[in-house]
């Protein structure tokens, strides 16, 4: 497989001609090779070699003709006719080394390519595998295609192990780096973008070994300037991520780029805690109980210990003339939250939307529906209407 990435017209012939005698199907056959040998112009090459296709359509020789074929088109940097070739010695030879090679080759360069081209370089790239000895060129070579086609087909699970074995041996191969931020990106996933962002970053900053060519690179690092700012809502911190990117293949155990969201919903949460401190104190509450382990968080934190002043908007008082209970809102003036249980009644009712600040003790909680009962005495709630 070493002369795979250099195949020249020469080495071919000389193995075919030092067939003579076994393989050949007459001296006619053998000198119309020879006649190949001595042209040194692919397109005439090509022309012969149709004429011994043509003439010698099942010559035993017909997988050498074909890689003859390939050396000629290679040439002429005709890649789709070159696939199609390798098609021919995969189909003629499904463990064909030299036709597996160039299937999973050129596969992935192949524009809106079919499924059934996804499947033969798949096949490729296996035979490739399995081959009982094979070159590490040969195996990254295999691990490319996989990926690049399970990326292409939506299923990627497969195709992240794929990429990961390549990059693991050739880091610093920035096209694959590149696929592989593209892929992680096309997921949606916001626990897959940091790894994109950095694998983008990574790509665009990789300038020796395996380089982006320059209008890659461009486009590559202005589509990391569009997904950073999108997810991030600023391009704060893309410049310290690109130098890290361009030191090492994967961001540290503790690197997170923060989403738009997250930020937008922290700075409103330091707001309210400005604006209306007791509301932002009970939303925090809320949270952890609304939380898988609500109820842990209620036995273990919540209940121990005296809750902080809150404030709730009044929803109706039971019974109405002597209340005992008082449900309130908190979020919202609508939705009943907390239960207010007094030890002693009020004498008289307060009437809904009253708003009461008051100081208590979480008594009782269930999930759903949410309700959580605070024991308070009258003294610590301020608000109630008088008599």
């Amino acid at each position: 497989m070493k002369i795979m990435g250099l195949f020249r017209i020469a080495f071919v012939l000389a193995a075919a001609l030092s067939a003579f005698g076994a393989s050949w199907t007459d001296r006619s056959e053998y000198d119309l090779v020879l006649t190949i040998r001595a042209e040194a112009t692919p397109q005439k090459q090509l022309a012969l070699l149709d004429q011994w296709k043509a003439k010698y359509p099942q010559s035993e020789l017909r997988q050498v003709r074909r890689e003859l074929y390939l050396a000629a088109y290679q040439e002429l940097s005709d890649s789709a006719h070159m696939l199609d070739m390798a098609k021919e010695m995969m189909a003629d030879q499904p463990g064909n080394q030299v036709g597996a090679y160039w299937c999973a080759l050129l596969v992935p360069g192949v524009r809106n390519a079919p499924a059934d081209l996804w499947t033969l370089g798949e096949k490729a790239s296996r035979t490739l595998l399995a081959a009982p000895k094979h070159e590490d060129s040969t195996d990254l070579l295999a691990h490319r295609t996989l990926a690049w086609i399970q990326w292409q087909r939506g299923d990627f699970a497969a195709a992240e192990p794929e990429f990961q074995a390549y990059l693991e041996k050739n880091p610093k191969n920035a096209e694959m780096t590149a696929w592989y931020g593209m892929m992680l990106a096309s997921q949606k996933q916001p626990d897959k973008m940091t790894l994109a962002l950095w694998q983008l970053a990574r790509a665009g900053s990789i300038k020796d070994e395996q380089p982006l060519p320059d209008l890659t690179r461009r486009q590559v690092n202005d589509l990391l300037d569009r997904l950073y700012a999108s997810f991030h809502g600023s391009s704060d911190g893309l410049d310290q991520m690109r130098t890290g990117a361009g030191a090492a293949q994967l961001p540290p155990a503790d690197f997170k780029i923060e989403t738009a969201a997250v930020i937008a919903a922290r700075r409103a949460e330091e707001d309210l805690k400005r604006t209306n401190p007791m509301l932002a104190e009970w939303l925090g509450i809320r949270k952890q109980l609304d939380a898988p382990e609500g109820e842990k968080y209620f036995a273990e934190t919540l209940r121990p210990a005296r809750l902080p002043r809150l404030k709730g908007t009044v929803i109706r008082c039971t019974p109405e003339r002597r209340p005992t209970q008082v449900l309130l809102g908190m979020s919202t003036a609508v939705a009943e939250e907390v239960v207010l249980k007094l030890a002693t009644p009020f004498p008289n009712e307060a009437p809904p939307g009253t708003e009461l600040e008051f100081e208590g003790v979480a008594d009782s909680f269930t999930k759903s529906p949410f309700q959580l009962v605070v024991t308070a005495e009258k003294d610590k709630i301020t608000g109630w209407p008088k008599k």
